[in-house]
């Protein structure tokens, strides 16, 4: 049986992306995170993406004093995209991850198109479905 690391990105990412304008507030944009459940939120269109937005990143622009109903989306968000093409492996998403330090990668495939998102809890759960005998 083949290890399920070998398994292609797109078998496992969450195929509706979510994204805020640049402009959205910090409100907003933690609003969308609390409403969706989700760690992320790409800002910008599938095929014009500026950053990506973490909890993280909401979480040190509010630390360092942003108001989170003027402070915008562009302001605080990761312009530095580190992504995954649809080919790649949970494998290669995994030591992407951990070398850079990131929960949350976006899916782009040949055209520049965001089509999926996946997150550290999208590879662990093929992992631990196969490690406890699923």
């Amino acid at each position: 049986m083949t290890s399920p690391v070998w398994a292609e990105v797109e078998s496992v990412a969450s195929h509706d992306p979510l994204f805020v304008a640049p402009n959205d507030t910090l409100r907003h944009v933690a609003r969308t995170m609390w409403e969706r459940s989700v760690g992320a939120l790409l800002v910008g269109r599938p095929r014009g993406l500026l950053g990506i937005i973490s909890e993280r990143d909401l979480a040190t622009a509010l630390a360092r004093g942003a108001d989170p109903d003027t402070a915008t989306a562009a302001s605080a968000m990761s312009a530095d995209i580190v992504s995954l093409r649809p080919g790649d492996t949970l494998y290669d998403a995994g030591i992407d991850m951990l070398d850079v330090g990131i929960r949350h990668v976006p899916v782009i495939d040949d055209h520049g198109e965001v089509h999926a998102m996946v997150s550290v809890r999208d590879l662990l759960r093929p992992l631990l479905v196969r490690a406890l005998g699923g």
